[in-house]
């Protein structure tokens, strides 16, 4: 065993609670195999800096995350940089948080969308968006509709990142949502599944991934139902993403996609404290929404 697969067992066995009762060795070897490669895909790399925890709950993550960006979420946050003219009239964007994404990952970006004459609301799903992403996308019509009635405006728009994209493309395409949003944007949203997802679904039993499994009945859902005509579409997302492999899982047939490749690494966590990519969402929810 190599030096760095002994040093990865040994965190692995830090934090995880094996299966309760004995198993055989073949079962043992596999067990531990599916349980290095889901905690190391939900680390962005292996498991060597995750801390002692319960890693098998969303919260654990939703923890990890925010404290391994904790410099970068900090300047992001404070330093904000003068942006283009606001908008003549405010208009309402929900911001959508996917599965353990904090609502506070969106404090930079909300910045930014105030500065630019937007009036925000963050919605973070109930249990980190862990559970059933049918349930989750009536959840999030519900709250998207109580929004709008709220605001005033005839219709919201809508910045969803990763999962929540999926759960935001399902509402409108499927739900009736098209009668509340003129706009989608997601950024690094699997549209089309994850490959090592089931794997992993099978170790943490997070019902979301199972949903996020290539070819699951939600993903087909998603994918089967026509685009809303009266509303734009954009997806955004990075040929750098470490959790989204392949990266164009992310890509949308009939949305305008926008591919962040080449040049400087732009990984997963990078698109929500990146200006750069903020100019990106902007520029996406600013343009001209289809007649209705």
């Amino acid at each position: 065993m190599s030096r760095r697969f002994a040093l990865v067992a040994l965190v692995l066995s830090s934090v995880v609670a094996c299966s309760d009762g004995a198993e055989s060795g073949e079962e043992a070897t596999a067990s531990s195999s599916d349980e290095l490669v889901t905690c190391g895909w939900l680390a962005g790399g292996d498991c060597a800096n995750v801390p002692a925890g319960n890693w098998r709950s969303p919260e654990f993550w939703g923890d990890f995350y925010l404290a391994k960006y904790a410099a970068q979420r900090k300047k992001f946050n404070e330093q904000i940089e003068p942006g283009p003219a606001p908008l003549a009239k405010p208009r309402t964007v929900v911001l959508v948080t996917g599965v353990t994404i904090r609502a506070e990952w969106f404090d930079g970006i909300a910045a930014r969308l105030r500065r630019d004459g937007f009036k925000t609301v963050v919605y973070e799903p109930p249990g980190l968006l862990s559970g059933d992403l049918f349930k989750a996308s009536k959840e999030l019509g519900a709250f998207v509709e109580r929004v709008q009635r709220d605001s005033g405006d005839a219709t919201v728009d809508i910045l969803a990142e990763c999962t929540g994209g999926l759960i935001s493309r399902h509402y409108v395409q499927s739900l009736g949502g098209d009668k509340h949003v003129s706009r989608i944007v997601t950024f690094v949203s699997p549209q089309h599944g994850i490959g090592v997802v089931p794997i992993a679904a099978r170790i943490v039993g997070w019902r979301a991934l199972y949903d996020l499994s290539p070819g699951s009945p939600f993903l087909r859902a998603v994918n089967g139902a026509p685009m809303a005509a009266n509303v734009a579409f954009t997806s955004i997302y990075t040929c750098d993403d470490e959790y989204i492999r392949p990266y164009r899982t992310a890509y949308v047939p009939g949305a305008t996609n926008v591919e962040i490749c080449g040049g400087e690494f732009v990984g997963h966590f990078r698109t929500m404290y990146d200006p750069k990519v903020y100019m990106m969402m902007h520029d996406a929810l600013v343009k001209d929404a289809p007649a209705r």
